[in-house]
This record gives C-alpha cells, structure tokens and sequence, in this order.
C-alpha cells in the first residue's frame, strides 16, 4: 500500500522533471531559432537593402521645382558570339561565340512654366 504522502511526493517531483525538461526543450529551440537568424543576417540585411532601393527608384526622378532640369543616361551592352563546327573522325566539334554591342543614350529635358 502506497502512502498518499508519498505518492504526492512522486507526482511533485515528476511534474518538476517534466517542467525543468520543458524549460530546456524552449532553451535549446530559442537558440536554434537565433543561431539561425544570426546565420542568415547577411541575406536579410540585403533583402531590406533591396526593398528600400526598390522603393527609392520607385519614386520616380526628383527635381528642382525652382527651374529646368535635363538628365541625360547611357546604356552601354557588350556581348560576342562565333559559332566553329569542325568535323573530326569521331563527330563534330563546335564552338559558339556571339558579338553584340549596343549604346543607347537618352535625355530627358522637364521644363518648369511659370505659374
């Protein structure tokens, strides 16, 4: 026959295991989750990096409201391609090489009337 006093004490001292093991079970989680934030700041710090450049360029060009403004960009692209077949006892040999250069340049005057 089991004392009902001790068979408290079992059950106190189960239920404080079990909420000592529960405590370390959210230890060691919380510090997965920060080891693996940490792990991954460089790519959110260049995912907030790019949200705000995104939204700055979204904004449009700004101006001077007190006169003209002209702005002027140029768009430089560069590629080279040559395709080589060469036929050898064994198949084709092919190499492949593409040229491509293209300059684009424009300007974008906004005048300002006088109210």
């Amino acid at each position: 026959m089991i004392n009902i006093k001790e068979g408290n004490m079992r059950d106190a001292r189960y239920r404080l295991k079990q909420k000592g093991q529960t405590l370390l079970e959210f230890a060691v989680l919380f510090i997965v989750l920060v080891g693996a934030l940490f792990a991954m700041q460089k790519y959110i710090k260049r995912g907030v990096q790019g949200k705000w450049k995104e939204s700055i360029d979204g904004m449009g060009k700004q101006y001077d409201p007190s006169g003209n403004m002209e702005t002027t960009w140029t768009l430089y692209s560069n590629s080279e391609t040559n395709v080589d077949i060469i036929p050898e006892p064994q198949g084709y040999r092919t190499w492949r090489t593409d040229i491509s250069n293209i300059s684009e340049n424009k300007t974008e005057h906004i005048i300002l009337d006088d109210l």
